[in-house]
C-alpha cells in the first residue's frame, strides 16, 4: 500500500462523526467499551464495531482486562493535533 493510499486510509476511519467522537474521548484516555457506549450513548454493538475500525487502521490498540477489552489512542497528541486543524475548517 502506498503513503497516499494509507493516509487516505486513515483519514477515511475517522472520517466518520461516531468515530471522531471516539478518538476526542480517548484523547482524556483509555476506555473500556461498556464506557464508549454510555459516553457516546450508543449500543455496544455499534461501539464495538467502530473501534474495530479504528484498530484496523493503527489509530487505537486495546487491552482486555478480564472480560473487558479497553481502547487506548496510540498516538493521543498527534490524533488531538489532527482533530484541532480539522476543526479549524469547519
Amino acid at each position: 500500500m502506498s503513503r497516499n493510499e494509507m493516509t487516505a486510509s486513515y483519514l477515511k476511519a475517522l472520517g466518520h462523526p461516531v468515530r471522531l467522537m471516539i478518538a476526542r474521548e480517548l484523547i482524556h484516555g483509555q476506555k473500556c467499551v461498556g464506557e464508549v457506549e454510555s459516553t457516546l450513548n450508543i449500543r455496544q454493538a455499534n461501539a464495538s464495531q467502530h473501534l474495530s475500525i479504528l484498530k484496523i487502521n493503527g489509530i487505537v490498540d486495546c487491552i482486555r482486562k478480564g472480560n473487558l477489552k479497553c481502547y487506548f489512542l496510540k498516538e493521543p497528541k498527534k490524533i488531538e493535533q489532527l482533530l484541532d486543524i480539522l476543526e479549524r475548517y469547519q
